[in-house]
């Protein structure tokens, strides 16, 4: 377990990640569990029927029925809860991969194993990659049983689309993490500037169904290839899978090129 820069890392990671997926689980499971006891769900459904379009999709997928388990999850939970969730871990983990090392002073003792820089950067990378598998993992788990407790039905087809999209897109802003702290080497920078973007993003993407000239923006948002796609009605989108696992698998890449080239503190 110990012998290689993933492995070390894992061990390093696995009781946070335990509690972490226990919380990640019991919270959709709570969401789902209330679903039965809303009385008050086909009412909302009337009230988003009036809205204007632009309005609606603020709150709602078009293809989603609000009255059924996938919009009412959809609403509550995908909208921007289980991202948070997921980017909550992945942001800070990619945040330590160097950036942390690199603060404590223990990034020169890892460094003087026969180990080139990128393969310790890839090692911590799929180290990240790894843990926010376990986390959707651990959510679509708990939507299964929560669902199955209180007696719902859901197409865990298409809720475990909306998962892995949700992942993916948490591993997004992660790889983003990973590239600031590889540039710049200062951890609460690269965790605080791929929140803010993931903010910023968010906001692209939600009003600018409502404003004209934020329209032709969303496209550039990573929130907008997550849930565009309606994945809680249509299932993957593969083309929304590519995106988000692109722009990943790029600021990974490019967090190793910087990785190598820039000078570091011991």
């Amino acid at each position: 377990m110990l012998r290689s820069v993933f492995g070390k890392s894992v061990h390093d990671l696995w009781r946070a990640l335990v509690a972490w997926t226990l919380f990640t689980a019991v919270w959709p499971a709570f969401y789902i569990s209330l679903y039965p006891s809303i009385g008050a769900v086909e009412e909302m459904q009337q009230l988003l029927d009036a809205m204007p379009p632009a309005i609606r999709s603020v709150f709602v997928s078009e293809g989603l029925d609000i009255a059924s388990p996938e919009g009412y999850l959809n609403m509550e939970l995908f909208a921007f809860v289980l991202p948070l969730l997921l980017m909550a871990w992945a942001i800070p983990v990619a945040a330590g991969a160097t950036a942390g090392e690199e603060e404590r002073g223990t990034l020169d003792l890892l460094l003087a194993l026969p180990i080139r820089r990128s393969r310790v950067l890839a090692g911590k990378a799929a180290a990240m990659v790894w843990g926010t598998a376990v986390l959707c993992a651990g959510a679509l788990a708990g939507l299964a049983i929560g669902a199955a407790a209180v007696g719902v039905g859901l197409d865990l087809g298409k809720v475990g689309a909306g998962v892995a999209l949700a992942g993916l897109l948490a591993l997004a802003f992660g790889g983003l993490a990973l590239l600031i702290g590889a540039l710049w080497g200062r951890r609460m920078v690269a965790i605080a500037v791929p929140f803010a973007l993931a903010v910023a993003a968010f906001l692209v993407n939600t009003l600018g169904a409502l404003v004209d000239w934020l329209d032709p923006w969303r496209p550039a948002s990573p929130f907008y290839h997550y849930i565009a796609g309606d994945p809680l009605s249509r299932g993957l989108d593969p083309w929304s899978a590519v995106v988000l696992a692109c722009g990943a698998v790029a600021a990974a890449v490019l967090a190793a090129v910087a990785f190598e080239r820039r000078d570091l503190v011991a």
